[in-house]
Order: C-alpha cells, then sequence, then structure tokens
C-alpha cells in the first residue's frame, strides 16, 4: 500500500494546499453516478410510528416467558425470538411505484406485513434474548456487489447479525467471520450454533445478549465479511432498545418521555438512499431492478487512481489495473432522506414536551439536525426550511452508550458551536417542548456537509445548489430536510423537567465511569494504564483505488502506517485490562469509529503536524477536551483530520451462563474495530480486537 504522504513526496508536493486538491478530486469524481432520484414531493406522507400500523415491534416466542436452553456448554433461559432475514418490497413514499422497492430485512411471520426497519426489539435490563435468526434471503443481492475486495467473493446471501453496542460474548457478537448462508456454509468464526443451538436448521444462527447493561437505544444491523456495506443499505438494520424500568422511573416519575411510551417518545432513523429512475442505466449490474428500487454506485471513476505500483501525481487518466464493474467506491451518499423508512414524512405532535432517539443509520453522511421554521405556510414554501428562524432546541440526555452524566442544550442556534452531530451509527436521546407552539410548522433541518467535515456541494442537494440543480422548491432530491412537524392544540398534560431534576438523576442511571470528568477540561490517562498509539489512513489497493485503513504507529511501508484487516492482529488485549488508545487522524475526513465489546470514555482530542508524522505526532496545540454531549460513556466516536483523540476503555468479557470456547480463527474473544463510515469499514479500515 502506498500513502498519500508517499504520494507527494515522490512528486515533490508538500503542505496541505497539495493533499486539498487531491481530495477535492475525489470528491468531484465520486458523484458521477449517473443516476438520481425523481422528484419526490416533500412532506406528502405522514411518519411511521411504531406497532401495528407503522414499523412492527417484535413478538417474542412463547408469549414473552423465558424459555429453558442446555447445550454441553450449559444451561440457561432467556426470552426467545424467531426472526427471518428475508427479501421483500415495501413502498417508501406514496409517489413511487405501488409495487414498492424491492428491500432486504428482518421480519417475523404472522399478522405483520414486511416493513422496511422491521423487527425492533424492546428488551429489558438484565432480561436476556436469545434469537434464532433465519436466513431466507436469495442467491443474487439486489445491490451491486464488488467481488474484488477482501471477503466479498464468498456469495452474495450471506448474512451475519451484530447488536451494535452490545455487551455480548463474541460468538454472538456477529462479526466480520460470523456469517452464515441459506445452504449452510458459514464463516470461519462461526460458532453460534455449537454452543446455543446444536439442532439448528442449515439456515438458521443463534444469537445470545445478556442486556446487562444500562438503558439505551442500539441497533442490529448485518456486518458479514466484505458485504456490510451493501447488505445494510439494502435494508438490514433495526433498533434494539434495552429499557431500564427502574432508571426511566426516577428520569420521568409520571410516566410521560419513558422510553418505551411510545405516545411521547419517538424513535427516528435516517438513511439517505437513491431511487432508480425510469430509464435505468444498461449496465447496472442487479437482476430484475425496476424503477423505485434501490441504486447503489458500482462504477469507480477512473479520475480517482493512485498508483499501486510507481507513484504519479496527479493520477493517471487509466487505470493501471482493469477494474471490475461492480466496483467499490471510497463513499456513498444518497439524494433521498428517509426517516423511520419513509421519504420525506411528516411528524404531527402536540404543544408538549416530547422525547426523540435518533440513530443517524446512513453509510456515509454526517447529520447535524436542527428545527427550524418553514419559509411559508403554502407549498412550496412550507416544504423549504427558512434556518434564520429557528424551532424549539433540543435538551440531549443520552447517548448510543446511554445516558449522559449532564443534560446538555444542542443547537440553541443555526451555526451553535455545540452541536447534534450524528455521524453515521452515533444516536443521540434528546428532549423537545412544543409548548405553546400550536399551529405552527417546523423542519428538521441537516447542514452538516458530505464529505465530513470538508463537504461537497455535490452531495448537498437543495435547491438553489447549482452544484445540484436538479433539486427545486418543494421537493426532492434533498439532503438538508429531513421530516416536518407540525404542531397541534394538546390532548393531555405533560410537564418537561427541568435540568435539575434532570442532573440529580443522570449520574445515577448511567454506567460506573472509568474516570471523572469536568465538562470542558481534558483529562488525563491514569498512572500505569497502557497507551497504545494508533492511526487512521487513506492509501491505495492492487486497483490503484482509494481506500483507507486502521494502523499503528510502526509503518508497513515507507511513511505507511495502515494495515489491512486479515493482516495480524496488533490489538491484543488482557480480559479485565483498562488502556488508553490514542488514535491520530493522518486523513482529511472525520472518522465515526466504532468499538465492538466496549465502550470508551474521550479523554481528549490534540491537533499535530499530518506530514510530519514519523510515528510520534508533533503536536500544534494544547489537549481539547470532549465536547460536554460526548461525557460519559461512547462506542462511536467521531475522530476529526488532523487531531490525535484519546480514549479510555476496559475489556470486561460478559458474564453469561454458558461456557464461550475461543475463536478458531484468532485463539481467542474475537472482536473488532473500524470506521462505521461503511464503504471505509469493508475497503479497508477495520482491524481485529482480540481479548485473551
Amino acid at each position: 500500500m502506498l500513502s498519500r504522504r508517499d504520494f507527494l513526496k515522490y512528486a515533490g508536493i508538500s503542505g496541505a494546499a497539495a493533499i486539498l486538491p487531491w481530495k477535492l478530486a475525489v470528491q468531484e469524481a465520486m458523484a458521477q453516478y449517473g443516476v438520481n432520484s425523481q422528484a419526490l414531493r416533500k412532506f406528502l406522507d405522514p411518519i411511521r410510528g411504531l406497532g401495528p400500523t407503522g414499523i412492527p415491534i417484535m413478538t417474542p416466542d412463547n408469549g414473552g416467558v423465558p424459555m429453558n436452553f442446555t447445550t454441553p456448554y450449559g444451561s440457561w433461559s432467556a426470552v426467545h425470538y424467531t426472526i427471518a432475514i428475508r427479501q421483500f418490497r415495501d413502498q417508501l413514499h406514496s409517489q413511487l411505484p405501488a409495487t414498492g422497492t424491492r428491500l432486504w430485512g428482518f421480519g417475523q411471520a404472522g399478522a405483520f406485513v414486511p416493513q422496511h426497519l422491521g423487527g425492533i426489539i424492546a428488551a429489558q435490563r438484565n432480561v436476556p434474548v436469545q434469537i434464532t435468526f433465519r436466513n431466507n434471503l436469495p442467491n443474487q443481492n439486489i445491490i451491486p456487489v464488488d467481488r474484488t475486495i477482501p471477503g466479498a467473493n464468498q456469495g452474495q446471501n450471506r448474512t451475519a447479525v451484530h447488536l451494535h453496542g452490545g455487551l455480548v460474548p463474541w460468538i454472538s457478537d456477529g462479526g466480520p467471520f460470523d456469517w452464515w448462508r441459506p445452504n449452510g456454509t458459514h464463516g470461519l468464526s462461526f460458532l453460534n450454533n455449537v454452543v446455543l443451538n446444536p439442532t439448528a436448521a442449515l439456515n438458521e444462527a443463534e444469537y445470545y445478549y445478556p442486556n446487562n447493561q444500562s438503558a439505551r437505544f442500539l441497533w442490529y444491523h448485518d456486518h458479514a465479511f466484505g458485504i456490510t456495506r451493501t447488505n445494510a443499505y439494502a435494508g438490514i438494520a433495526s433498533a434494539y432498545v434495552i429499557d431500564d424500568p427502574a432508571a426511566e422511573a426516577a428520569l420521568f416519575p409520571t410516566g410521560d418521555l419513558q422510553a418505551l411510551n411510545l405516545r411521547d417518545t419517538y424513535y427516528l432513523v435516517f438513511q439517505d438512499k437513491i431511487f432508480l429512475p425510469a430509464a435505468i442505466p444498461a449496465n447496472y449490474p442487479v437482476t430484475s431492478a425496476v424503477q423505485g428500487d434501490l441504486f447503489y454506485a458500482y462504477i469507480y471513476d477512473t479520475a480517482l487512481f493512485g498508483p499501486p505500483g510507481v507513484p504519479s501525481f496527479p493520477p493517471p487518466a487509466v487505470p493501471r489495473t482493469p477494474l471490475p464493474v461492480p466496483s467499490v467506491v471510497p463513499e456513498f451518499f444518497g439524494d433521498t432522506m428517509l426517516v423511520n423508512g419513509t421519504a420525506y414524512p411528516t411528524l404531527t405532535v402536540e404543544a408538549r414536551p416530547y422525547r426523540f432517539r435518533l440513530l443517524n443509520a446512513c453509510n456515509s453522511r454526517f447529520l447535524n439536525p436542527m428545527l427550524v421554521a418553514t419559509r411559508g405556510t403554502t407549498f412550496p414554501n412550507n416544504a423549504e426550511p427558512n434556518a434564520a428562524v429557528r424551532g424549539p432546541s433540543f435538551l440531549q440526555i443520552g447517548t448510543e452508550s446511554g445516558y449522559l452524566p449532564q443534560a446538555v442544550r444542542v443547537n440553541r442556534r443555526a451555526f451553535a458551536r455545540l452541536r447534534l452531530l450524528l455521524a453515521p451509527a452515533e444516536r443521540a436521546d434528546v428532549l423537545v417542548d412544543f409548548t405553546g407552539l400550536a399551529g405552527q410548522q417546523f423542519i428538521l433541518f441537516n447542514n452538516a456537509p458530505g464529505p465530513f467535515p470538508g463537504g461537497n456541494p455535490i452531495f448537498d442537494y437543495y435547491p438553489g445548489n447549482l452544484s445540484t440543480p436538479i433539486s427545486t422548491p418543494g421537493f426532492g432530491p434533498n439532503t438538508r430536510t429531513l421530516l416536518k412537524v407540525r404542531v397541534v392544540a394538546p390532548t393531555v398534560n405533560v410537564t418537561m423537567p427541568t435540568v435539575a431534576a434532570l442532573n440529580a438523576v443522570l449520574p445515577a442511571a448511567m454506567e460506573p465511569p472509568l474516570v471523572n470528568q469536568v465538562p470542558g477540561v481534558p483529562t488525563n490517562a491514569p498512572v500505569g494504564v497502557t497507551v497504545r498509539q494508533l492511526t487512521l489512513n487513506e492509501g491505495f489497493d492492487d486497483y490503484g483505488r482509494l481506500g483507507q485503513f486502521l494502523g499503528t504507529n510502526v509503518p508497513t511501508n515507507p511513511g505507511f502506517f495502515g494495515r489491512e484487516y486479515l493482516d495480524p492482529a496488533t490489538e491484543v488485549v488482557n480480559a479485565g485490562a483498562i488502556e488508553v488508545w490514542e488514535i491520530a487522524n493522518l486523513t482529511l475526513d472525520a472518522h465515526p469509529i466504532h468499538f465492538h465489546l466496549v465502550n470508551v470514555q474521550i479523554l481528549w482530542r490534540r491537533p499535530f503536524n499530518v506530514l510530519a508524522y514519523n510515528g510520534t505526532p508533533a503536536y500544534t496545540g494544547p489537549r481539547v477536551a470532549p465536547d460536554n454531549n460526548e461525557l460519559g460513556f461512547k462506542e462511536t466516536v467521531r475522530m476529526n483530520p488532523g487531531e490525535v483523540t484519546a480514549v479510555i476503555m476496559k475489556f470486561d468479557l460478559p458474564v453469561v451462563p454458558f461456557t464461550v470456547p475461543p475463536s478458531p480463527r484468532t485463539g481467542g474473544n474475537e472482536y473488532v474495530w473500524h470506521c462505521h463510515i461503511l464503504e471505509h469499514e469493508e475497503h479497508d479500515m477495520m482491524r481485529p480486537i482480540v481479548v485473551v
């Protein structure tokens, strides 16, 4: 692999100004998809809630009574579910074809018609859940699959279920090598059935989730080696909520705003998609794709070639090696925003407080959601935001790892310093008060650039953007307007809790911290704790395609520190150990780094000279504390370009009532850490964590 620093060194170019044109060229070329969604009218359809008339909530087997299990590895009981992973069609906007968009996803037999994002699981703290997943997928994926990247040449209907944020035994983590197919073939690390269900059918895989974590909003999604980005984009994802009744009762004593009170709490899942138009590209490599089905980029632009052999700058105009079609792309950005599986929906609320629990389930797009006024009262102006006039702000009480130690006001203004910034896979738990606003309308507006933080206008769809002229007032494509909120008169009395009341209870509702954090103050690592120096890198693969890599501070090639996922494990840790990882971002992108097994606390961030990096950062400024809404635990951490981000974590393994054998692939408890920009993760920004 050749690094960008080598690229510049060999070309006789230095400094950030030399890097920037290359990155912008990458972004420009990435937009040449040649396909855009049709002009769907915004805010025509209501949002899908949870339950029989919206997104289904999974029904446990045996009426929810825990079932008993015995295998050679132990005896235990758990609430059991049986869930299928299958193909279906669902209409995601009333102006899309009535036959629906072809999707893959979770579902159950019975009364519920398959729905996108269907299968939300409501679990309870310290009550284990066990699931039999049935892989009923057809042989061909509904998304173009590049078989040249690692792991992708082993079948298109493989799947592995990862409980994102779950403290689970490694056999149930759903890591990349945990995949299985309907015919029973499986990955090297697939021991699910051996331990949990030796009589499982060929197409079944058994997973066990202890749920011994504080209350939080998790999600579960595909993680199969080489096809995670396509399977997740196809729809294999849904929400998983761990409820803690005691903590909820302490925070919201009247029952209002509790996590499972669906009258007052809304779960909002954001995705960006592109829908195939009537004129489908002649060479689109998905059999039987029709108008309204999902489009995903499948051609790598020849302007993006780097040097797999002899370096050159700018990149050669033609590839050094013939490229496959379909080919992986560096990042993917859709032009149409979905919330809960509907494009540009409308949410009707009463003039009282509500709780929003938000999930960014996009492949690559960051979000900065805020409520703003509309430009008018009649169409199309009432479908366009007036970002200068703010709606109610958000009071954030939690992240993806549970509750914050204190409530934090975010996005007070359109360009507030403390933002509700959600990278892919991040979640936020917020309160918003619509009291006194009956009769008004607001738009949940997003102004985060893509790619983040530098951005490029070609991925920012909104009227008036000369780079996206197909976006017109009142219609999509549009990536700035997420949903409309209509406020009506209240029918019940709900009181917004005070910040003081929340702050008195929040610390007891979260996991005990590893270090005590003071808002606005960087935290030092405890004395004697192991500190690892790690890196985020960009380079090129054997075809000359741009790729991203994790690595240590030891170069693998001159000037390049990245390692491939299949390289020998370097993050091998002892069970129960506490470690600090100082991770230097040598790229121009912000990367949401997700840690399996562990939650982390951010200690500090610090700028450094990227071009001078030789394994030891040359710092250019002081340490900076995490944002106030990043205090407490996280499991997906935004790592900014040109900064070292220090995190602390404890590698406790979950306590389970059965023996967990070691991984036949790694010899230990097998987990991973990776970027949750899914195109980065699979090409090849993922590395093993082996706990021994």
